[in-house]
């Protein structure tokens, strides 16, 4: 039984009853999934949770989906979350943690949202699931709908790269790049509503106004930290951030732990975007009104994966900014790249730019007092570093061509 006090959207409050909740209703909202936590606390205990396989599924409760039987799964979740050795030292710390999601099957936390926004999909007999996205979304959601045996159509702008699109015609994915007709205008969320509302389809990108079930997914991330931490939770949690998703939904998880009596506290969140796309902080900054976050004038940043001008989770972000006493910050793209280096020489990770942001963040509240280096900090690798080959690419040396002679050898190390 689902335990589901009611769906209303964020935005326009309508509500709605478990069998005919929409992903969305049209007004631009997120639907939220407001939980029946009182009903949960007398049927589930941290014991029952511990218990279990490891894995997303096994906070099968608290997500939006009917009947367990009808997981979309390939082993999501469980990801490691791992003590740092060589960075901490470097940054003078001793509790700094890393929760590696690139361990997820597409390679980025996005497995967590778009596997329970493709189950639930398959539960309420769609045939197929779009998105607009040329990135981890896309590929997740491509992964998942082969999984599930759905069609899965992707729009990706006219200039998406080319390497990126290898993924997802190699999970079946029908993808079409789309032309930009008016400027300011995103042409693939525009078609991608268009198509979704005359065809049919499901829309089931990682943007929870878009698709409220799949938000839930992202809950997991916190319930995982809290029951790999002991019930204990960090100091800190510093989220690389473009639409607000992921912070906004692992701060939901936690929440709801918090009111079940699992953890006494929350986290305090800091919402780390690249100075090239900083609307989320910018607005935390200027106390603007969650629901008219002032969209950034442009994309610009090496993170690509966080440039998301028009912050469709903002609202979210910022309701959980203010819960949980969280924190803001916008970062260079120099030092995103400098992150990205260090953790794969330091502690052998390998990240994609928008999966380290978050590294620089540090760096600068660390410096400027906001977060002590005796604190316990946790932050996500969100993606994997296969998913930007240029970049890194870009940033090491090139692999230099020797004689089969020891002597050559060593004069090149020495170099």
């Amino acid at each position: 039984m689902i335990a589901t006090r009611q769906y209303k959207c964020a935005k326009c409050g309508k509500e709605y009853e478990e069998n005919t909740v929409p992903a969305n209703d049209g007004c631009g909202g997120r639907i939220d999934v407001i939980l029946d936590l009182e009903a949960i606390k007398d049927t589930i205990t941290q014991a029952d949770i511990e218990s279990r396989k490891e894995g997303l599924w096994k906070y099968f409760e608290f997500m939006p989906v009917r009947k367990k039987e009808s997981a979309i799964s390939l082993g999501e979740g469980n990801t490691p979350l791992v003590l740092s050795n060589n960075l901490a030292e470097m940054l003078g710390m001793s509790n700094l943690f890393f929760k590696i999601e690139t361990m997820n099957p597409s390679g980025s936390f996005k497995d967590r949202p778009i596997c329970v926004g493709v189950t639930r999909a398959k539960e309420d007999g769609v045939e197929t699931v779009s998105a607009a996205s040329s990135g981890n979304a896309a590929a997740s959601m491509a992964t998942y709908a082969a999984r599930a045996g759905l069609r899965a159509v992707v729009f990706v702008p006219e200039n998406a790269p080319a390497g990126k699109l290898i993924h997802l015609r190699t999970l079946g994915a029908h993808v079409f790049r789309v032309r930009k007709v008016e400027e300011g205008v995103d042409p693939t969320t525009t078609l991608l509503n268009r198509a979704c509302a005359e065809l049919g389809w499901t829309p089931t990108p990682s943007f929870g106004p878009f698709n409220g079930f799949q938000f839930e997914g992202t809950k997991s991330l916190g319930y995982e930290m809290a029951e790999q931490m002991s019930w204990d939770v960090p100091d800190w949690i510093l989220f690389p951030t473009g639409s607000g998703g992921l912070m906004a939904g692992t701060m939901k998880g936690f929440w709801e732990f918090k009111e079940l009596g699992f953890i006494e506290s929350l986290p305090h969140p800091v919402v780390v975007q690249p100075e090239g796309c900083s609307p989320i902080v910018r607005a935390f900054k200027e106390n603007q009104d969650p629901l008219d976050i002032i969209p950034w004038d442009s994309n610009d940043t090496v993170a690509g994966g966080l440039a998301d001008p028009f912050p469709w989770d903002g609202d979210a972000a910022l309701k959980y900014l203010k819960i949980a006493d969280g924190q803001a910050v916008s970062v260079r793209d120099e030092d995103i790249e400098r992150y990205l280096v260090l953790l794969g020489k330091q502690e052998g990770i390998f990240a994609e730019p928008s999966g380290v942001a978050a590294l620089a963040g540090l760096e600068y509240l660390l410096n400027d007092g906001t977060i002590d280096r005796t604190d316990k900090v946790v932050v996500p690798i969100t993606g994997s570093g296969f998913k930007d080959l240029a970049t890194p690419d870009r940033l090491t040396p090139k692999v230099p061509i020797i004689s089969p002679d020891v002597t050559e050898l060593v004069d090149a190390l020495e170099r």
